[in-house]
């Protein structure tokens, strides 16, 4: 260990640590685009079945996350506490990945249905085994306020060339291999590498920076565990806050049936709003930082960038078929710029929430809180895509088979809602819960660490 916790980290950590987050997340949004289509059009298992295997699959990751944190808060290696695991959860999601997009023909369906939802398991186990010890990392690397913030603006980076690589290359690859069942195990072959090396520059470039060591005789029950987190009130509303913004991603999957019913738009339109947005939100992390400087508090920045998203929510009302291309992707531009500095700062608040528990106790568990952020990023994602399929299917939304079904006005004018009320309710009420967020860098410093 050659750096301080209190000095800036070199950009090279800081660089390292955020191409960590390309494997993961490249395949956590191939999951989320494509594989529901893979498993119903190629795999033959009834839509209904595969989406419950997806669901529950994200429940079971959700429960597991808190005992990853506890693991990680107490290993003990000559690589630190996180780092063993940022290899391991990479090799482990490379197989995951391959083994979710290369479905062995079975001729029973039950079968098929069997070792999906096993794969499944497998890939909640992997994802976990990686994000939440890389997820405490920062609370350790860096002592810094404003230095937080900008380390995760790395892994923002991140996040935006992820997304690129799943939402937009990920499509034109199932072209480029011939659009059939093998294309989409082609796909995860070409993401394997990506995997690794993201993985492996991770645990590489993370070897100088700080870590604390695990309290080997302190043991965490669930009980401990929950009371730890009901005591952290800025916590608390963090993970509120956080639920209330992620589930507005959740309810981003009424994206593809707005471009389809009320756009019409082809899936190609859809692809290209996401590329802009995600460039939007790399290219929005400088002017973010540069405000939060200039602020100096979280907090209110995160305020704004909530603010900034409203308007281009409630835009979609005014949306109709043969808008100007131009209107769609300034659209994608504002809602990533804004996005870019509401992922960046409610990433940057959660390693200082870590930090406020350990000043006030003396014990380094950042994993138990990464745990149980990490628990409600999934569960408010799920709520929201649930929260959509309610909504059109009271609407009167018609499915169709090999086709686009007429829909009834019930239908649109629910799309309509979801796609831009909705969201711009769920920032303001982000907004108002961020109010009660009291752990400012003054408070944090003057709260005397336990010995």
């Amino acid at each position: 260990m050659t750096n301080s916790p209190e000095q800036p980290l070199p950009i090279r950590i800081c660089a390292g640590w955020g191409i960590g987050t390309l494997g993961p997340v490249t395949v956590l949004t191939a999951t989320n685009v494509v594989l529901l289509r893979y498993l119903t059009d190629y795999v033959g298992i009834a839509a209904s079945v595969a989406a419950s295997l997806i669901a529950f699959s994200k429940i079971f990751d959700a429960f597991l996350d808190p005992a990853m944190g506890v693991l990680s808060d107490r290993t003990a290696s000559r690589w630190g506490r996180r780092r063993p695991y940022l290899l391991l959860g990479g090799a482990l999601l490379a197989v995951a990945v391959v083994g979710m997009f290369a479905v062995p023909d079975f001729a029973e369906t039950s079968t098929r249905v069997a070792y999906v939802g096993a794969l499944l398991l497998f890939y909640a186990v992997a994802y976990t085994v990686f994000n939440i010890p890389y997820l405490s990392m920062p609370a350790e690397m860096t002592a810094n306020y404003q230095d937080r913030s900008r380390l995760m603006s790395w892994r923002v980076y991140g996040v935006g060339v992820s997304q690129i690589v799943a939402a937009v290359l990920g499509p034109i690859l199932l072209t480029w291999f011939g659009g059939g069942e093998a294309a989409y195990m082609m796909m995860a072959l070409v993401f394997v590498p990506v995997i690794l090396m993201s993985s492996g520059i991770a645990f590489a470039t993370t070897r100088d920076a700080p870590f604390t060591r695990p309290a080997l005789h302190v043991h965490y029950p669930l009980k401990q565990q929950i009371a730890s987190v009901a005591s952290n009130r800025p916590f608390l509303v963090l993970i509120l806050v956080k639920f209330l913004t992620l589930m507005g991603l959740g309810v981003q999957a009424v994206f593809a049936f707005f471009f389809a019913h009320v756009l019409k738009l082809p899936s190609s339109a859809l692809g290209s709003y996401f590329l802009f947005s995600s460039l939007a939100l790399i290219v929005s992390q400088p002017a973010w930082l540069w405000l939060l400087r200039r602020i100096g508090d979280k907090k209110t920045v995160y305020m704004i960038a909530l603010a900034l998203s409203v308007p281009a929510f409630l835009s979609w009302l005014l949306a109709a078929p043969g808008d100007p291309a131009i209107l769609l992707y300034l659209r994608a531009s504002i809602s990533g710029f804004a996005g870019g500095g509401a992922l960046l700062m409610g990433q940057s608040l959660l390693p200082d929430t870590m930090e406020y528990d350990y000043r006030r106790t003396g014990l380094r568990r950042e994993g138990i809180f990464a745990g149980f952020y990490t628990t409600v990023e999934k569960l408010s994602g799920a709520v929201g895509v649930a929260f959509v399929g309610a909504v059109l299917s009271a609407a009167g939304y018609v499915a169709a088979r090999g086709g686009e079904a007429a829909q009834p006005k019930s239908a649109i004018h629910a799309i309509y809602l979801i796609m831009g009320i909705l969201p711009a309710a769920i920032s303001v009420l982000g907004i108002i819960g961020l109010l009660f967020y009291d752990l400012s860098e003054a408070r944090l410093k003057a709260t005397q660490v336990v010995i």
